[in-house]
């Protein structure tokens, strides 16, 4: 069972950090005798994978630092959290996961009060 998205969290995407990296796997492909190329989903399940990333105070930074480290795991386990779903224009509950765990999250500072957190997620069924 995923984890949830801290209570009091906030879960808006910073601006200059969203972006579609990739809509999913490729689906495979088999050479047919007549020439043409026959192509099959790989996978049941679609993963796409976002850059993504949050501005927080370090109130906040503590909070997600705590969740990261201890409920998650080092980022290793998978948790729910509301997403930027562009095509609905809407924030939507996804399962994600962080791509490279805790290693591959980045902070820099936003401002005098402020951190962006930035990784890249593995969203289920974007």
């Amino acid at each position: 069972m995923p984890a949830s998205w801290p209570a009091g969290l906030p879960y808006a995407v910073s601006a200059q950090a969203y972006g579609v990296t990739n809509s999913g796997p490729a689906p495979v492909a088999s050479q047919a005798q007549s020439g043409k190329i026959r192509m099959r989903p790989q996978f049941t399940l679609r993963i796409s994978r976002l850059s993504y990333g949050w501005e927080w105070t370090d109130a906040q930074l503590a909070v997600w630092r705590a969740f990261l480290r201890d409920t998650l795991g080092d980022g290793t386990g998978e948790f729910t959290m509301m997403v930027w779903i562009q095509s609905a224009r809407a924030y939507q509950t996804r399962t994600v996961s962080i791509v490279g765990g805790s290693d591959a999250v980045a902070e820099k500072s936003a401002g005098f009060d402020r951190t962006l957190v930035t990784c890249n997620l593995d969203v289920r069924n974007l």
